[in-house]
């Protein structure tokens, strides 16, 4: 059978006569004194989103929380604690506050259940030893440690030492000390582990060997609640039968009024949620300081790349800003010389130009005359008067090349 964490929580409510009497019953033991039993799933979530600094986690928080009560731990313990309440096969269990409350009005018959009491008390120490070796981890010593760490563990084991030890056997305290209790739960642990096989199956064993670490608790347990045992009984005797409406409901059949509490019920889903949401609470936190952490990461990753993409982006951008400048510095240095050399040519050509222009000037300022010379005139007549016709012709020869060398010794002049 499955036990769900959420409905065992809100199977109860501040109203309920169960919750009264614990509260009641816890009100006389100033070391319990401010327990109350977890009724709302959602705000003992956002307790435990609260305690680790994250209150928007609670939803993830209580959701978790329900998948660990899933498993095999949690599930024996609230099987345990339903057990406990319900007794083994039909056999019901007797509560301690019956015994007390006929004690406390001086009631014949009051201690006759001392056997079926001690019974049902042995039964129900190896059904909590069962329930903490089942829930939390570690060795034997630590989980008597987690169990005593957490506020419902308190309360469960303040339940037990005070309503099905100390009140039915107050007059066994009185005449024989703690030991005479533990004693006899201790005495009856084998036989009682049998019993519990009816639900723990194999590991019945394991929860006998369980009670004997977690006995020096009950026995300190017993030594505070027995300082209360008169309060105890007085608050048993002037306010159950109020909450119940009639002392009859207390003093009658078992399984009715005061036997039919579930008070284990109660205090073993407060336990397991207890333990469930811490269990959650933590690893939940865990887990969003890595998404955190993680998504910081990644931001700082796409910063630091988006950095380095600007950074290559800047430098990308200066050289080519270099390059240009570079071709627009090359370009002016070959616009200039191309420039100056245009400059160069056509002060050149103006220099050609204006020599040409005073050559020209030159010659026709100052034109060429052709003349000839008094001797070349001697010599071209000479012939002709010694040689006649042939003197004649070589006389113009000689005149020709006189004046070709004249006009020539002209234009050089």
């Amino acid at each position: 059978m499955s036990h769900e964490l959420a409905p065992a929580v809100a199977e109860f409510h501040s109203g309920d006569i169960t919750v009264r009497i614990v509260r009641g019953f816890f009100g006389v033991l100033p070391f319990v004194a401010t327990w109350a039993p977890m009724v709302d799933l959602d705000a003992a979530a956002h307790d435990a989103a609260v305690r680790v600094g994250a209150p928007d986690l609670a939803p993830r928080i209580r959701e978790r929380a329900e998948q660990l009560a899933r498993a095999e731990g949690p599930q024996a313990a609230l099987a345990a604690f339903d057990f406990l309440d319900k007794g083994d096969k039909g056999i019901a269990i007797f509560s301690g506050l019956r015994t007390a409350y006929k004690a406390a009005r001086g009631q014949e018959g009051a201690l006759e259940m001392d056997p079926q009491q001690a019974a049902d008390a042995g039964l129900k120490a190896v059904g909590i030893s069962w329930a903490t070796w089942k829930l939390f981890p570690g060795s034997p010593a630590d989980k008597v440690r987690a169990l005593t760490s957490t506020e419902a563990g308190r309360a469960l084991l303040a339940w037990y030492v005070a309503a099905d030890l100390v009140l039915p056997f107050a007059d066994n305290l009185a005449s024989g000390g703690i030991n005479a209790i533990t004693g006899m739960i201790s005495g009856q642990a084998a036989e009682n582990a049998q019993r519990l096989a009816a639900v723990a199956g194999g590991e019945a064993q394991e929860a006998a060997g369980m009670l004997t670490h977690l006995m020096a608790t009950l026995e300190s347990g017993v030594g505070q609640a027995a300082a209360y045992a008169e309060p105890l009984a007085a608050y048993v005797s002037a306010q159950v039968p109020n909450i119940l409406g009639t002392a009859d409901k207390v003093t009658g059949v078992v399984a009715t009024g005061v036997d039919a509490l579930n008070s284990y019920r109660l205090i073993g889903a407060s336990l397991v949620a207890e333990v469930c949401l811490h269990e959650a609470a933590n690893a939940v936190k865990a887990e969003w300081d890595a998404e955190k952490a993680a998504a910081e990461a990644a931001e700082d990753a796409a910063r630091t790349a988006a950095a380095e993409a600007a950074a290559r982006a800047a430098a990308a951008a200066e050289k080519a800003a270099r390059e240009r400048a570079a071709r627009e510095a090359e370009e002016i240095t070959t616009k200039k010389a191309e420039a100056e050399a245009r400059l160069k040519a056509s002060a050149q050509k103006t220099d050609y130009e204006l020599d040409a222009a005073v050559a020209a000037d030159s010659l026709k300022n100052n034109p060429i005359k052709y003349t000839r010379s008094a001797e070349l005139e001697k010599q071209a007549a000479a012939p002709a008067a010694k040689g006649g016709c042939m003197g004649c012709g070589a006389g113009l020869i000689l005149f020709g090349i006189a004046a070709g060398g004249a006009l020539a010794g002209a234009f050089w002049v």
